[in-house]
């Protein structure tokens, strides 16, 4: 079989509670739920990774670790140990790179490699890699084996645990054709639902389905990137890390939050520490994203592009802010809120003539970046409205030295 592009998606089987079932023989065969920091957090924790053992009984990932456990109730729950799971990864991704460097990690436990340039047989290397880390890690994975990324995940979904799923090339169409409009990557259910309103329930359905009808549905990118892929066709390349795409900060509450005025502060501290971290990478942004989670678990994820790239505080909080005023209008609490931003590019030399609210903003997030490091992310932060301006409110030990008469600056 010739292969023009050969591309593997391995996905290590219901990861987290695998590895802990290595680490705890006594554990095998028994179902184990993994989330949250321990016992005293159930009530708000959710579930992380439950084994295969458990997920007989209904258990899935993001799951309310109390609903998981009235499904499950014989179920050893465990708390997360990031640690442990990073040890496990870097092996498994070290015997990948040892086939080829072209290995693009998604998380923790799934990757996808570029084997086009690969000495053999695609599918023998595939082979070859699933036993090795089985022999070596004692961890399952599924593979699956296409001319894409987009085919070549999903082919590793259908059959889990320890799946091996082969798309040969020319066969992608029909491969994909009877599927679930869901089982299409990057095709959420607020999709779902309007390509449902149109009558489509397949991928075949949607790859056949007129641009223009799916361009006043989703939009002009949306609908040919899922047209595109729901076809097979995906040129994606296989991308080894090197700077990040996106970045974004979000926080679980510890109660429910309802007030607008207290939902804006976090938001605004969220904004901050994304600003500072593209300015430590030297990034600039295009797109600012707001994401609320509310109390029934409902998820929303809105999205704004800015003027022109950039990385000051002031910008993406402005931006993040309108994303939540046009979005939280229903006044209903709110479990999580986070904010990010992708479309990230290289900054371009300073422009030296932007006018001096720019360099004033620019100065002042050099500062608060600083004074952070020193004092904690809490500590300063802009004063409540004060998306663009200089009022501040500090938060930490007066940076005063005695017998100074000023207030601090």
């Amino acid at each position: 079989m010739r292969w023009p592009r050969a591309i593997i998606h391995l996905d290590l089987d219901a990861f987290y509670a695998s590895v802990e079932q290595l680490r705890r023989p006594e554990l095998r065969g028994r179902p184990v739920i993994v989330g949250g920091a321990g016992t005293g957090e159930i009530a708000r924790g959710v579930v992380s990774a439950a084994s295969y053992e458990a997920r007989r009984y209904g258990v899935r990932s993001a799951m309310p670790l109390t609903r998981a456990l009235r499904l499950c109730p014989s179920a050893v729950l465990l708390p997360v140990d990031f640690p442990a799971y990073r040890r496990e990864s870097a092996e498994v991704l070290a015997l990948a790179r040892a086939v080829t460097p072209l290995v693009e990690p998604l998380s923790l436990d799934e990757a996808h490699l570029d084997v086009t340039a690969t000495p053999g047989d695609p599918v023998e290397i595939a082979a070859r890699l699933r036993d090795r880390i089985s022999a070596q890690t004692g961890l399952n994975a599924s593979f699956g084996v296409a001319t894409s990324k987009t085919v070549a995940k999903i082919a590793s979904d259908l059959r889990k645990p320890r799946g091996f799923v082969v798309v040969a090339p020319g066969e992608e169409e029909d491969f994909l054709r009877p599927l679930p409009l869901r089982a299409l990557p990057g095709l959420g259910p607020s999709s779902e639902r309007r390509l449902a309103g149109l009558g489509l329930r397949t991928l075949g359905d949607l790859g056949a389905h007129p641009p223009s009808v799916l361009e006043r549905a989703l939009g002009r990118s949306a609908a040919r990137s899922l047209s595109l892929r729901a076809r097979g066709i995906d040129p994606a390349p296989v991308t080894p890390p090197g700077d990040p795409r996106s970045i974004s900060r979000e926080e679980t509450f510890a109660a429910d939050v309802r007030d607008l005025g207290e939902l804006r502060a976090h938001l605004a501290r969220l904004c901050a520490e994304v600003g500072r971290s593209l300015r430590a990478a030297r990034l600039s942004a295009r797109t600012v994203t707001l994401k609320l989670r509310y109390a029934d678990f409902t998820t929303l994820s809105r999205q704004t592009t800015l003027e022109e790239a950039g990385d000051r505080d002031s910008a993406i909080t402005a931006a993040a802010l309108a994303l939540l005023d046009a979005t939280h209008t229903s006044g209903r609490p709110v479990r999580l809120l986070g904010a990010g931003v992708h479309g990230l590019e290289r900054q371009a030399q300073l422009d030296l003539f932007s006018g001096p609210g720019g360099a004033r903003d620019r100065v002042l997030d050099a500062a608060l970046d600083s004074l952070r490091r020193r004092f904690g992310p809490a500590a300063l932060r802009r004063g409540a409205g004060a998306t663009g301006g200089r009022d501040l409110d500090w938060h930490g030990e007066d940076l005063r030295a005695p017998g100074d008469a000023g207030a601090p600056t």
